[in-house]
Parts: C-alpha cells; structure tokens; sequence
C-alpha cells in the first residue's frame, strides 16, 4: 500500500497531462480546419467576411464554447487577391490543467487562398 501511495501521485499526474495534451492538439487542429474551410468558404466571388466566420462558428462550435475562440478576416472585396483567415484559441478557456502551467497561453492558426476572381481570362 505504501509503494502505491508512493507511485499514485506520478501515474495520477502523467495520466492527467496526457489528457490535456490530447485536448490542445484536438483545439490546434480544429483551429486549422476551422481557417482552412473558412478560408475556402470566402474564396469564392460573393462570399463576405461574415460568411468565413460562420464557417469557423460552425466548426469550433462542435468540440469548443463559444467564448474560447476567436476569428478574424482579412478585408473580402472584388480587388483582393488572396484571402487569410487567423483562428485564435485561448487555452485559458478552454484546457482543464494547463493554464495553472501555461497561464496566457494563445494557439493561432492562419490559412492563406488565392481568390476566385474573373480578370478576364478568356477575352478575345
């Protein structure tokens, strides 16, 4: 019983740590996928920005609350030539264990696409 007491509190610590990683790495990779299809979404002739957040709202929101997160667009008009999505997670509000550790602790993910614009290719 002692040899448990003694070990219990290691194997509790690594079990938990184990946990929480598994949790930033599920966030960081939600995040990128949330940037990438936003990305995609606003890409295209007559998306707006609010379109490309509502992307990243319905892809974080299916693991994340809502307050852990946060989104920005770059500028969507008919001039510009690329697109760039940055999701923002904050582990604060959402880890269990790791802001004792990691207290301001802020994961950014960025995806950068070429806009589908018509410059006239195909003029004769």
């Amino acid at each position: 019983m002692v040899e448990f007491a003694i070990i219990a509190n290691v194997l509790f610590m690594i079990i938990l740590t184990c946990m929480e990683f598994a949790r930033m790495n599920m966030a960081r990779n939600l995040a990128q996928d949330a940037a990438y299809f936003a990305a995609r979404v606003a890409m295209v002739p007559g998306a707006t920005s609010a379109d490309a957040v509502t992307e990243v709202d319905r892809i974080m929101g299916s693991l994340l609350n809502e307050g852990g997160y946060s989104a920005t667009v770059s500028d969507v008009n008919f001039d510009a030539e690329t697109i760039s999505v940055t999701v923002s997670v904050d582990l604060k509000k959402i880890a269990l264990f790791a802001p004792m550790f990691l207290p301001e602790t802020l994961m950014e993910t960025t995806a950068v696409m070429r806009t589908e614009r018509y410059e006239g290719f195909y003029e004769q």
